[in-house]
């Protein structure tokens, strides 16, 4: 694998200034889902999409397309998602090179979340095809919605997948790290519902669900609860004036864990706080639990994990495994039954303005994809080692 230092006339650098270029927030994904197909298409290959996992204008499915393999060894998926973070309307997106760092030269995101790995990803493919590289098989699944709650990896179905493990591009950090490791989550919702009345004439009528909702948040375990789960309440919203008993409040909040039994303690902790306050405090309420995303854990070691250390040794980077307490696409793969990791590709600063990805970091993307394509082809390809990697 080349090792050269990446200039900003790079194929892989333009690629991603031109995908940068184009606004693709969650829900409107079309324009740069468009672009993509078409360069896929250039390649002779073919794409289909799936249903938009949120309707309305500009809106776009999942896309995917598999290239035939030319060599024995192990078919791989490799993933990204097309949309970004909500951006200002009126920011235009517009990535610029400083320092040997892609930045957004505007108040909109850069979008190297996850457009620098959708961009190692077609390049890669790109290469392989027209270089005719060998390898045994390559799918891409490039999602969309996946910034407001993996929608896009949920609608997924793995039929007629014919990859033994995936490889989603979508964690910040340097490039080397592997992450083996995530929790699930759960989203908790609650309105409390009081009465109202004047807060100075007759509060004595009055029942108040801000009260109840702010006793019952004091009386939750919040943050840090043990070295597997965390819990946290980040909204509460209630009342109109200042001179009247609030009947409304609304709260959210969620919990994960790696461990499902510390994790459902954790909820009806949280639940059981709501109901009893609710009930001093002689108000209503009405609570909602949402399953996020299911955990996953591959410190054991599996065949995504092999290939990736392989990949990430054979072009000089020192692997790292590592643990998250974030989601992605990659716990919606796992849950699927397709084994899968998720890896670094060197964005910095991501969901802000200030988001940016040093040209070095993209290369090394670049890079690890088609290291991975290579490794995956080679003899011995499909098996897993037991020695226990740091």
């Amino acid at each position: 694998m080349s090792r050269e230092r990446i200039t900003s006339g790079d194929p892989l650098v333009q690629l991603f200034l031109e995908l940068a270029r184009i606004p693709s927030p969650s829900g409107k994904e079309r324009q740069v889902v468009d672009y993509i197909a078409g360069r896929l298409r250039d390649l002779g290959l073919e794409t289909s999409e799936g249903e938009p996992p949120q309707a309305g204008e500009g809106a776009a499915g999942n896309l995917y397309c598999r290239i035939p393999g030319n060599s024995d060894g192990v078919p791989v998926l490799l993933s990204a998602h097309t949309d970004t973070v909500f951006a200002d309307p009126k920011a235009v997106p517009e990535p610029l090179i400083r320092d040997g760092m892609i930045i957004s030269g505007s108040r909109a995101v850069l979008g190297a979340d996850d457009k620098a790995a959708v961009a190692a990803i077609i390049h890669g493919v790109e290469t392989v095809v027209r270089e005719g590289l060998p390898h045994a098989g390559i799918e891409l699944m490039l999602t969309a919605c996946e910034e407001n709650g993996l929608r896009g990896a949920k609608m997924a179905t793995m039929d007629g997948i014919v990859a033994r493990c995936g490889f989603c591009l979508d964690s910040t950090g340097p490039v080397g790290e592997v992450i083996v490791r995530s929790p699930s989550q759960k989203t908790i919702r609650a309105v409390f519902k009081g009465k109202s009345a004047h807060a100075g004439v007759a509060p004595e009528e009055g029942r108040s669900a801000v009260a109840a909702a702010a006793k019952a948040v004091a009386a939750m375990q919040l943050g840090r609860i043990d070295a597997e789960t965390t819990a946290n309440i980040g909204i509460i919203k209630g009342g109109e004036a200042v001179n009247v008993v609030p009947d409304r409040c609304r709260i959210a909040g969620e919990c994960r864990s790696h461990d499902r039994e510390k994790l459902e303690r954790q909820v009806a902790s949280m639940l059981d706080a709501i109901n009893l306050c609710a009930a001093s405090d002689q108000v209503d309420v009405e609570t909602t639990v949402i399953d996020e995303f299911h955990a996953f854990d591959l410190t054991g070691g599996n065949l995504p994990v092999e290939l990736a250390v392989r990949a990430l040794n054979s072009i000089g980077i020192k692997p790292l495994l590592a643990s998250t307490g974030g989601g992605s696409d990659v716990n919606e793969f796992n849950r699927k039954g397709l084994p899968s990791v998720n890896l670094s590709v060197g964005m910095e600063k991501v969901h802000t303005p200030d988001e940016y990805i040093t040209l070095e970091s993209l290369s090394r993307a670049g890079r690890l994809v088609l290291a991975i394509v290579e490794q995956a082809s080679l003899p011995g390809a499909g098996t897993v080692s037991t020695e226990r990697r740091p």
